[in-house]
């Protein structure tokens, strides 16, 4: 029975105390916004400046659409500003310090995205602003932005890419309403102005840095002085799906275009590779259309080495042809011209370190001995008749038509071997041009992108904290300010922009 009194008592104990803190919230309510006009500026006199203090945490990079130039992604939008007519004392309402309101009930700075590209410009959350006892509004709603971003596809797929949020007041110049950053008043440029404290990393993109500008311009409608707070996202695209599936295939096809001419040409296959190569390249280039930014600008790095391994293939299968032909030729190569002659076949052995095979021993008929070893039998036989004669002497014609048919197949053999000794030094010249060629133009290729060539280290996300930790030492040692850090930033600022 004691036990079932105190549960009794506490339950009503608690029940008592919500509905007392209901009421005096409830009391609070109307009490501030008894005689609120959200339609005008929270100041005492007209001439009073509110002062709209602004940040961004982002949560995640969703989407850089390359074709529509579009960068996407989920934020939350940090607003603080002083509101004099939501100032009360805790001690009349019963030590309530603070309260959440309905957005739509009270004023809001009229902050939009410049650079939007889809949507309404301005906040459509409907989310709760706290507002402190001390007039003080803060109001964080979440933001999914799709803003213009100018790509430059130039080094794709080693891309860096520098995109912005603009905000600014769309009917509040600066003398109404003035617009500085959230965690420093003064300053027109921070290194670190975006907040990571629940940054969700991108499969696709690593950021290399943060940094917010605030602007001051003079509009040529206006004479006044209208501000704008930039925050600059600069991402680096991470290659290593790009190399390992698109990269690595197009060496691959300019490594076997190469090695057509370690073929040898009668295995008559020769040309039947080099046509096999350049359909695989062109069917991997219909796949790669998918992938690649579709742009009349400028022509991506990799597009630029799709064209240079396109251009190998074909000059591999038209030398190709050329060789098949001079190792298939008959005619003499004494018709050809001397010093050409001279070059193919003493000087390019030499220099290509090839030596040119043994010519066969020509076989020599002398048809005079035998004529004069048949007169002399005649001779030594008297009793040979004249028939015995005839047939010598057509024998020996016969063994001489023989003998000069076997010089004239060595004479054609020599001059085939000559041909293909000609088309072996042509395939090993343009073995080692072709090979010098790929490994020249994929190394300049690929030097060319900043990325590859430059290591950009990536932000630490604990290191970019709106409201570090305070009386940290680590925290201090690793994310304190770095002069040589900020200087780099600055610099890969200059140079995207």
């Amino acid at each position: 029975m004691k036990k079932y009194f105190w549960c009794s008592f506490i339950v009503f104990h608690i029940t008592y105390t919500l509905v007392s803190s209901s009421d005096k919230t409830n009391k609070l309510y109307q009490y501030l916004m008894s005689n609120y006009n959200k339609n005008v500026r929270p100041v005492r006199n007209n001439s009073d400046l509110v002062t709209v203090k602004l940040g961004l945490k982002l949560i995640q990079i969703a989407d850089v659409d390359e074709k529509n130039q579009i960068m996407q992604t989920h934020v939350y939008v940090l607003h603080e500003w002083q509101d004099f007519s939501f100032i009360w004392s805790p001690e009349e309402f019963d030590g309530v310090e603070y309260i959440q309101m309905p957005s739509d009930l009270i004023w809001k700075p009229d902050l939009v995205l410049y650079n939007n590209a889809d949507g309404d410009y301005q906040i459509t959350t409907r989310s709760k602003a706290q507002i402190r006892y001390d007039g003080t509004v803060i109001w964080n709603p979440p933001m999914i932005y799709k803003s213009y971003c100018a790509i430059n596809i130039a080094y794709y797929p080693f891309d860096i890419q520098n995109c912005t949020l603009k905000f600014g007041t769309w009917t509040y110049h600066g003398l109404l309403v003035n617009l500085q950053f959230l965690t420093n008043n003064e300053s027109t440029v921070l290194e670190r102005g975006w907040d990571l404290e629940d940054y969700v990393p991108s499969i696709e993109w690593e950021i290399l840095s943060l940094p917010a500008i605030r602007h001051e311009i003079v509009y040529a409608c206006c004479v006044e002085v209208y501000l704008d707070l930039t925050f600059v996202c600069i991402v680096q695209r991470k290659p290593l799906f790009y190399i390992v599936n698109l990269i690595v295939p197009c060496i691959n096809i300019s490594v076997l275009a190469v090695l057509v001419f370690l073929l040898p040409s009668d295995s008559k296959k020769k040309i039947t590779l080099s046509i096999s190569i350049l359909v695989a390249l062109l069917v991997f280039y219909l796949l790669l259309i998918e992938l690649i930014p579709p742009t009349s600008v400028v022509i991506p790095l990799l597009g630029k080495y799709l064209l240079f391994t396109l251009v190998i293939v074909n000059l591999s299968i038209i030398i190709t042809i050329i060789t098949l032909n001079i190792h298939f030729r008959r005619h003499p190569t004494t018709n050809m011209i001397p010093f050409v002659r001279k070059i193919l076949l003493v000087y390019l052995p030499k220099i290509l370190f090839m030596e040119r095979p043994p010519m066969p021993q020509k076989y020599v008929y002398v048809k005079s001995t035998s004529i004069d070893r048949t007169s002399d039998q005649s001779l030594i036989f008297p009793w040979k008749d004249e028939r015995r004669r005839s047939i010598a002497r057509k024998t020996a014609d016969h063994i001489a038509y023989i003998a000069q048919q076997i010089e004239n197949a060595k004479r054609e053999k020599e001059i085939v071997e000559e041909w293909r000794f000609i088309a072996l030094i042509i395939d090993r010249l343009f073995l080692i041009i072709f090979v010098t060629v790929s490994l020249v133009g994929t190394y300049l290729s690929l030097r060319r992108a900043p990325s590859f060539t430059k290591d950009y280290e990536p932000v630490d996300p604990r290191c970019y904290l709106y409201y570090p930790p305070i009386n940290n030492s680590q925290w201090i040692e690793k994310c304190g300010t770095d002069s040589t850090r900020n200087l780099a930033n600055r610099k890969l600022l200059s140079n995207i922009s």
